[in-house]
């Protein structure tokens, strides 16, 4: 019985792989921009309050618009950060970012329209985006959280804010439009609105 030592492929002198550096003005403006489309959404659905069951309004579209610019601000920075991790949950970012095009899309089409009922094929396969969108929001919140590239409370508040959708329908449930829009309005504020100043006034990262 013999053995042999076989030379290692891996160099220590070799560069190690790690994320790109935080961009501080990029992080900066997607924060400002998180926040706000969180606050003018969050405000525009506690005036428009059980209106939007009788049909589209305008309010409620516009302010739409200025949130989903704003998560995609977000989704853009994790998705240039790889905050997502480097192996295949690289392309949840990347699919978020098709998604919430896709929401943009639907509300800048609607405008017009009475109804979500009177779409046509086109537009009812775009609102879609919409779910789907906040679906995948929960889903890179886990990602980023499991990753813990992110640290302390922005670790967190991703995952939390991607729990907006099914805590609203939960609350749509047992609670009825008006208690869903209140929560809806609180939730977007302590998690998407939070996370976007955290990240507007800390753009770089810590361990805060």
């Amino acid at each position: 019985m013999s053995s042999r030592i076989v030379p290692s492929n891996v160099n220590p002198a070799d560069p190690v792989a790690t994320p790109p550096p935080a961009n501080p003005a990029r992080t900066r403006i997607a924060g400002i921009l998180l926040a706000i489309g969180a606050t003018a959404w969050a405000i525009g659905t506690v005036i428009v309050g059980d209106k939007i069951q009788e049909g589209i309004q305008t309010l409620d579209t516009i302010t739409g618009m200025l949130f989903v610019v704003g998560l995609f601000a977000f989704v853009w920075t994790v998705m240039a950060t790889r905050g997502a991790g480097d192996g295949w949950t690289r392309i949840i970012p990347a699919g978020l970012l098709v998604l919430l095009s896709g929401a943009f899309l639907l509300n800048a089409l609607s405008f017009g329209y009475a109804r979500h009922d009177d779409f046509p094929l086109p537009l009812m396969i775009l609102d879609a985006c919409w779910p789907l969108g906040q679906l995948g929001m929960l889903v890179l919140g886990i990602a980023i959280a499991v990753r813990g590239r992110s640290q302390g409370a922005n670790r967190w508040l991703p995952l939390l804010a991607g729990m907006w959708f099914p805590v609203t329908m939960v609350a749509q449930i047992f609670g009825g439009s008006t208690v869903s829009v209140y929560v809806s309005a609180a939730w977007l504020l302590a998690t998407h609105a939070h996370l976007g100043l955290r990240l507007a006034l800390h753009p770089t990262p810590s361990n805060r």
